[in-house]
């Protein structure tokens, strides 16, 4: 419940530079009196509704709310409880001020001022202007009643009564929510449809490349083809340069066993020539001498026989064995010759060997490279393009399952929307509450003698039975029996917020609801249930009838004009 205590101004409408100060919760009825422009509108409608929603009450122009003689320094200070908490509204015009304390404290500004607004209605005061008005104010020619009101704004009222305008404010969000989840699931299909694209782009791009790599392939692998036969014809050429120098090698060490047996040959050859000479001399000697060399004897001439034909026998064996000698001779310097002959070819057939070597491991680089470049044409797709691509098939894969989760939600949202909608859960609960709602209105109704059935639909549209059971509409009665309705409605609202401590408060203001509508009877009847209300509401009454009224009322004030400034004269 909001408990107001005081309102206090200076500089506000008619009134002047000293501050004038209304306390609001220590008379249970007041009656509030002056004439016509003496400020009892200002003071007790105006001021109240600017300090609480920075708007007058009735259709000023707020650069006129400022006193026109002062011109500056309005102000105008609410203080009020909530629970125990203590707050005070503070709200000036020239210069601006907006400020709200909580147990003295000042709560923090740096939000905007609309900002600042929208917190005091939404989470200190929990109802904005109209349901402010709609149950604190009857009367008045700048009130609009309940039942004048359109649809919406009937509903936004007993949305705001019954603390369910939650549920609006729920829907806004959602509908905000739904809104950006559109926008971002056409970004999300817009992304889904230029990375696809890119993914063709790359998977064609992959198979031309793969084409042309495969081509490619084709004729390394051909060349490949080549280079292994060109092999076999090398490693065939190189074990035939091979074998021919193994077999030179062989012919290389036969020279020399040919060459020593020569050199001993012709040792042999000499020894043997050397004893033919020596053995032919010898002969001769004896042919033709007869005394011996030694003995200087004369030497018998069958002993002379005998040496001379011993020394012929061993001369032909000696020339037999040289004409042998010369005979081997001839055939080992022949095959010296042949020998000779192979082993010069061992250089060049060792060169070629060389050759064929290098050849045969410049092929096998040839086939390593050609290897390698089939290697790296399967490979660098792989490691470039491919991985690109991996890479787009993930971006895909996220943004269809955000995609999917978007709708999801979106899906969430539309079964929350459909009960935040008016037909949703705010519908179930004021069809909940409508009865009490009628119940109360027809029993404000019957205790100002006004006997007729009311009765409001889930549109709040109104049905309006006579004891004749004829149907009426709100705007076929009177200005008396409107305002009878008007007081049962705002009675009525006021009960229903007590219940639900929404807009519960203790402050009714009723602006000359005495001076036209009710006849005498009707005042009566209309005092009798002001005074029902209990000691806890505290009820203003703004009236020309002073004289009429003033027996009435335990307490009063007076406003007057003097010297162009309105003043409270009494209380």
């Amino acid at each position: 419940m909001i408990t107001f205590k005081k309102v206090r101004f200076k500089n506000f409408g008619s009134f002047g530079n000293a501050f004038t100060e209304i306390d609001l919760d220590n008379n249970n009825m007041t009656l509030v009196s002056g004439n016509n422009g003496h400020g009892k509108s200002f003071a007790l409608l105006d001021s109240i509704t600017f300090g609480l929603f920075g708007k007058p009450f009735r259709k000023i122009n707020i650069p006129q709310l400022p006193n026109s003689i002062n011109e500056k320094d309005c102000m105008v200070e609410v203080e009020f409880y909530i629970s125990d908490d203590h707050y005070l509204i503070k709200r000036g015009l020239k210069p601006k001020l907006f400020e709200i304390y909580k147990n003295k404290i000042l709560i923090d500004q740096s939000a905007k001022a609309k900002d600042y607004q929208k917190m005091l209605e939404e989470q200190i005061l929990r109802m904005n202007y109209k349901s402010f008005t709609q149950v604190v104010i009857l009367g008045s020619s700048s009130f609009v009643p309940f039942m004048q009101l359109p649809a919406a704004d009937r509903r936004e009222v007993i949305e705001d009564l019954l603390d369910i305008n939650v549920f609006s404010l729920m829907n806004v969000l959602l509908k905000s929510k739904v809104s950006q989840l559109k926008e971002e699931e056409k970004e999300l299909e817009y992304e889904i449809s230029i990375t696809k694209e890119k993914i063709k782009v790359h998977e064609n791009h992959i198979n031309k490349v793969k084409k042309k790599s495969e081509e490619s392939i084709e004729e390394i692998q051909k060349d490949l083809d080549t280079i292994s036969s060109e092999r076999v014809n090398i490693e065939k050429d190189l074990k035939d340069i091979f074998d021919k120098v193994e077999q030179t090698k062989k012919f290389l060490d036969e020279e020399n066993n040919i060459f020593s047996s020569m050199r001993k040959i012709k040792g042999l050859r000499e020894s043997i020539e050397k004893n033919i000479k020596t053995t032919e001399n010898d002969i001769s000697f004896y042919e033709n001498n007869k005394t011996c060399p030694t003995c200087t004897q004369e030497i018998v001439d069958s002993h002379r026989s005998e040496i001379i034909s011993e020394k012929q026998r061993k001369l032909k064996d000696f020339s037999d064995g040289l004409s042998m000698i010369h005979d081997k001779i001839l055939k080992v310097e022949k095959s010296y010759v042949l020998v000779s002959q192979k082993t010069k070819e061992l250089p060049e057939l060792e060169s070629n060997l060389s050759d064929m070597k290098t050849e045969l491991s410049l092929n096998d680089e040839r086939m390593r490279n050609a290897k390698k470049r089939i290697e790296r044409l399967n490979t660098e797709d792989d490691e470039v393009e491919v991985g690109n691509l991996k890479s787009l098939r993930g971006d895909l894969m996220d943004k269809e399952m955000e995609k999917k989760k978007n709708m999801s939600t979106m899906h969430e949202h539309s079964i929350v929307s459909s009960l935040l909608k008016d037909s949703g859960i705010k519908s179930k609960i004021i069809k909940h509450y409508l009865p009490v709602m009628n119940k109360l209105i027809n029993k404000y109704l019957s205790s100002m003698d006004f006997f007729a059935q009311f009765h409001l639909d889930e549109s709040f549209n109104e049905t309006i039975k006579s004891r004749h059971r004829d149907e009426f509409s709100y705007m076929s009665f009177s200005e008396g029996e409107k305002m009878r309705i008007d007081l049962a409605l705002l009675l009525s609202w006021r009960e229903i917020a007590r219940l639900k401590n929404s807009a519960n408060t203790n402050l009714l203001i009723l602006d000359e609801v005495f001076d036209s509508s009710l006849d005498s009877l009707g005042t009566d009847e209309f005092m009798k249930l002001l005074y029902s209300l209990g000691r806890k509401v505290n009820v203003f009454i703004i009236t020309h009838k002073t004289d009429q009224l003033s027996d009435k009322f335990e307490h009063s004030l007076l406003f007057e004009k003097k010297n162009n400034f309105s003043k409270l004269t009494s209380t």
